[in-house]
């Protein structure tokens, strides 16, 4: 080994020490402590301990590999770095340890509990505890670092073994509820014991359903993913589009099956998911930093309270939900405008401190006294449920009106072709009956506008997860359709370049002004629906941490990409939860914020362009290495034609 590698060894056991200490101090370790994984052996809270000196030791030992150079094979070099970057984090904790075990840190920092020390170091004793703790270190360490030895399928199978038993360990609410909602109650009983754990043979069997799978499938999903990646565009977006709609229709047959929690946690998303693809308009689109969003997801919010409650202050017109929705839709434009004149010369973070000040503004509007007549003030607006009639007969008299006018048309046509020809034509009689037909159907929804009324209420999660997806359908279709649009290109000019866009001939007033529009429409969709769903409205509820946690959806997703967006959402707001709305695990309920910037700021080192990025957006920020893999590509071309 050099001085360098024992450096790197060093220094990534003092940042996993470092790392160690503060999940204990902040209390981390122990209040997890009482969610087991797998029983008896593994709990939550050992697990946020044991990961980092084993993923510190694989990643001390890591190596780039360079061009033009060969790689150096794995040995038993992997394992004595690991085991140092392992040693490092154990005397860390134990230095810890024994601080704790002289001082009363709990005068400072409230969450060292007196049991930290016992429980750090397992109930055995402080000399034998340490002695302990720095095994553990060590051999989790050298296991580490013993991964690379391990060739790259089998490693790869057996991390997706561990993940797949830690996921199912940890959301066993999830797969529970489906399950017993399922009339899969055998199946519940065997993966989980009576407290809700993980046996360890059940962890043994979801391991083989992970493995055997891949085993016999080997190739097929890289097969498949080929084939697809060399389909033309059109046959790529008409397979997108098809798969679009059966998720769609997939998640409006089978809440029934989910049960209450799922589908409370699910709407949520959808609700976040609806606000993250108004704000990649905005921000991913058109590069517009906005952290005022929230105010327009107030605005849907309180213009539909206002227009559909009985109960509102001042104004209550009592209109159903979707009567309401083109009234919220113009509300929205308004403020969109309201918000975006002002700042539309503006760029960077003076666009962002603006929006920023915008988003207050708009809540201490809706909390102020001197409109508590207009909006309620702090004690906020009661929302009825959702009264929404079905207008199959407005349906049915659009159909007719158009197939009159189709008949009466064809039915001219023929009947003057007819005339110059001398003899009757069919296509006349068959306009004629369209014609009838039309008319029929005409007079028949004109007679009965509305067939039924139902209501969606709030405590009805199923309604309102079915709600929420035909609303987030709608916006992903709006958002897909307007990306490869000449509005969507000229946001993406206006993204890269404003000077070099306004200088094309794009009118960049417009299409900012446009980007903020269409972002408060969308938003004010989710307003509305937040509206109903909660019941009743309050200006605490539309915190600027709102639009943080939406900017972060963004980011982590992949800034300018549909899925990503998506897969932002499930993850931050499914798994951890709102600000305030809980996510499947609850134990993250007071981290969760902790846990977002934590991953906001790995995100923004080592993956820029998010989980999954449009790929313009990766081209924009891996530019220079694009550029440098084609000059190194174009070199070797000029070295092979001159050999």
């Amino acid at each position: 080994m050099t001085t360098a590698t024992w450096r790197d060894a060093v220094r990534w056991g003092a940042l996993g020490g470092l790392i160690v200490v503060f999940i204990a101090t902040i209390g981390m370790a122990e209040s997890f402590d009482a969610r087991k994984v797998i029983d008896p052996f593994l709990s939550l809270g050992y697990l946020s301990l044991l990961w980092v000196p084993m993923a510190l030791g694989y990643r001390v030992s890591h190596r780039v590999v360079l061009e033009g150079t060969a790689p150096t094979p794995p040995g038993a070099r992997d394992i004595a770095l690991g085991a140092i970057t392992g040693t490092v984090v154990a005397v860390i904790l134990c230095g810890y340890i024994l601080l704790i075990d002289a001082y009363n840190l709990r005068e400072v920092l409230v969450n060292v509990t007196p049991t930290l020390g016992h429980y750090l170091t397992k109930g055995v004793g402080l000399p034998g505890g340490l002695a302990f703790v720095l095994g553990v270190g060590v051999a989790l360490g050298a296991a580490g670092g013993a991964l690379h030895l391990v060739p790259g399928r089998p490693r790869s199978l057996g991390l997706r073994v561990v993940l797949w038993i830690l996921v199912i360990g940890l959301v066993e609410l999830l797969f529970g509820s489906i399950l017993r909602e399922m009339g899969l109650k055998r199946i519940d009983s065997f993966l989980f014991n009576l407290d809700r754990t993980i046996p360890w043979y059940s962890a043994v069997a979801i391991g083989l359903a992970v493995v055997v799978p891949s085993v016999l499938l080997r190739g097929r999903a890289q097969a498949v993913r080929a084939r697809f990646n060399t389909m033309p565009a059109s046959g790529r977006r008409r397979v997108g589009f098809a798969l679009a709609a059966a998720a769609v229709a997939f998640g409006m047959i089978v809440p029934v099956n989910f049960g209450p929690l799922l589908n409370e946690v699910l709407a949520t998303v959808g609700l976040f998911m609806l606000m993250g693809l108004g704000l990649n308009i905005v921000v991913g689109y058109a590069g517009l930093l906005d952290l005022g969003y929230v105010a327009f997801f107030a605005v849907g919010a309180y213009s539909a309270a206002i227009l559909t409650s009985s109960a509102a202050p001042m104004f209550t017109p009592e209109l159903a939900f979707f009567a309401a929705v083109p009234f919220v839709i113009l509300i929205a434009a308004l403020a969109g405008l309201v918000v975006g004149t002002p700042v539309i010369r503006m760029r960077g973070d003076y666009l962002a401190i603006v929006t920023l000040a915008f988003g207050e503004i708009a809540r201490l509007v809706f909390q102020a006294d001197w409109l508590k007549e207009a909006f309620g003030g702090a004690q906020g607006i009661r929302v009825d449920p959702a009264r929404i009639r079905t207008m199959f007969g407005y349906v049915l008299a659009g159909v007719g009106l158009i197939a009159l006018i189709i008949g009466l048309l064809r039915w001219w046509a023929a009947r003057s072709l007819a005339r110059e020809r001398g003899d009757l034509d069919s296509r006349s009689a068959a306009g004629a009956v369209v014609a009838v037909l039309g008319a029929a159907a005409l007079a028949i929804g004109l007679a009965f506008p509305s067939f039924a009324t139902w209501t969606a209420r709030g405590i009805d999660t199923e309604q309102i997860f079915r709600f929420v997806l035909v609303f987030v359908a709608i916006a992903a279709f709006v958002s897909w359709r307007l990306e490869s649009s000449r509005v969507g290109r000229a946001w993406m000019a206006l993204r890269e370049d404003e000077h070099v866009a306004e200088a094309m001939g794009i009118n960049v007033v417009t299409a900012k002004l446009t980007a903020f529009v269409t972002g408060a429409v969308l938003a004010a969709f989710g307003g509305a629906l937040f509206a109903i769903k909660i019941g009743t409205i309050y200006p605490s509820s539309f915190r600027i941490v709102q639009s943080i946690i939406i900017l972060v959806i963004v980011i982590v997703g992949g800034m300018g990409s549909l899925r990503g967006v998506a897969l932002g959402a499930l993850v931050l707001i499914g798994v951890l939860g709102g600000p305030t709305q809980p996510g499947l695990l609850r134990e993250f309920e007071g981290y969760k914020l902790l846990i977002y910037g934590v991953l906001l700021i790995a995100m923004m080192l080592k993956r820029p362009e998010g989980l999954l990025p449009a790929a313009r957006r990766t081209r924009e920020l891996h530019q220079e290495e694009f550029l440098q893999d084609a000059w190194i590509k174009a070199k070797a071309d000029e070295m092979a034609e001159g050999a």
